[in-house]
């Protein structure tokens, strides 16, 4: 099944309901399981949070490239415009020196007797020919000025354009700019929300973790202080190293597990020398119980966590997992069930009320081939006993 990603909201409001729960005042056998169902919420939601943050990260990332893109189009835009106004500058110049120049011959003319009055300067020719002379000259000087001026005005008019689309462009690249900042403020303020967030779900995920292993820890207990006793028998030694070995694969904190391998290779060896020692034949003991009941047994499979917040498991040479009333069999209880084998009682259900015990099989084939038959629950021990 693919798993939606959560929206921020619904993170942030996640957190505010998570938040408020108080690990401190916790039962240490009825609510294992439900730390357990919060570490692993709490452990979804960080991976959650974590991947919307590196979401936001590579977000933030194309928003920096483009604004480094953006910048070095303003950059660029402004040196055009820069050239551009030069162009301009020495355009003006160009035209101030043509002005110049035209002054000049004006003056010159006019000195010359080519004053501004065109046509008295044209009747006091000496001759016809003096006349064409006068005419074509100031005609040529005419046309000369005029060619000069209007290509001046023809690039001062493009220059002009130019100038003026630069600066709508640079307009534009900065609107760009602002609108790009913005929008990495928002994914900036997002990213720390979210890493507020993160930050929150990792310490409530701790505290579940920690409230486990604390539980755990009273689990496998009874059976250290055996193995750590001058004084235990055979017996007592075997049933400890048995209650390690079951509980094993039940526990989920590295640490503890860690523990109980440890004192299941001292165990061993202890017992081993106790054996040896030993002038009775091992297995003499006699098994006693603590109470027996005559129950109606049914069986389930399937579930990822019991009541106790142990994995669930089928283990005829070991210890299983079996499903009681707390208020007839307390939960932690070790017992022996005919027909079935040594088990924990570690869960619960809606259906098991009184005298009814439900057994843990590995598959649905194996609980419909069960069925539902009596059988006789013995008490080995209770919680703390071993």
């Amino acid at each position: 099944m693919v798993k939606k990603s959560l929206p921020l909201s619904i993170l942030l409001a996640l957190l505010i309901c998570t938040s408020s729960v108080t690990f401190a005042a916790v039962d240490p056998q009825s609510t294992i399981a439900d730390n357990k169902v919060k570490f692993q919420q709490m452990s979804d939601n960080l991976i959650e949070t974590n991947k919307k943050i590196s979401t936001l990260n590579t977000q933030i990332e194309k928003l920096k490239n483009d604004i480094s893109k953006n910048n070095a189009d303003i950059d660029k835009n402004n040196k055009q415009i820069d050239v551009e106004k030069a162009h301009m500058e020495q355009l003006m110049k160009e035209v101030d020196s043509s002005q110049a120049v035209a002054n000049r011959r004006i003056r010159a003319m006019y000195i010359n007797g080519y004053n501004e009055n065109i046509v008295g300067s044209l009747l006091s020719s000496k001759s016809f020919s003096d006349a064409v002379c006068k005419f074509e000259a100031v005609k040529e000087v005419i046309s000369y000025d005029k060619k000069i001026f209007n290509g001046l005005a023809e690039k001062k008019k493009e220059l002009d354009k130019s100038i003026s689309s630069l600066d709508a462009k640079k307009e534009q690249l900065q609107k760009l700019k602002d609108n790009n900042d913005t929008n990495l403020k928002q994914l900036d303020d997002d990213k720390a929300k979210l890493q507020d967030l993160a930050k929150q779900f990792e310490q409530q995920r701790n505290n579940a973790a920690q409230i486990i292993k604390e539980n755990e820890e009273k689990l496998i207990a009874h059976a250290v202080s055996v193995i750590d006793s001058s004084t235990s028998s055979i017996s007592d030694m075997k049933n400890a190293l048995m209650t390690l070995n079951s509980l094993l694969p039940q526990i989920s904190t590295d640490s503890v597990k860690q523990k109980a391998k440890s004192y299941i290779s001292s165990g061993n060896a202890k017992l081993a020398d106790m054996i040896a020692r030993s002038s009775a034949p091992a297995g003499t003991d006699n098994v006693t119980f603590k109470a027996t009941y005559t129950m109606e047994a049914t069986a389930y499979s399937g579930g990822t966590v019991t009541a106790l917040g142990l994995k669930p498991v089928r283990d005829p040479s070991g210890l299983s997992t079996v499903a009681v009333d707390p208020s007839v069999i307390p939960l932690g209880t070790k017992v022996y069930i005919s027909g079935y084998g040594y088990a924990i009682c570690s869960d619960t259900g809606g259906a098991i009320k009184g005298n009814i015990v439900d057994l843990y099989m590995n598959s649905e084939s194996e609980c419909l081939s069960f069925g539902r038959r009596t059988v006789v629950v013995n008490i080995v021990a209770y919680p703390g006993e071993w």
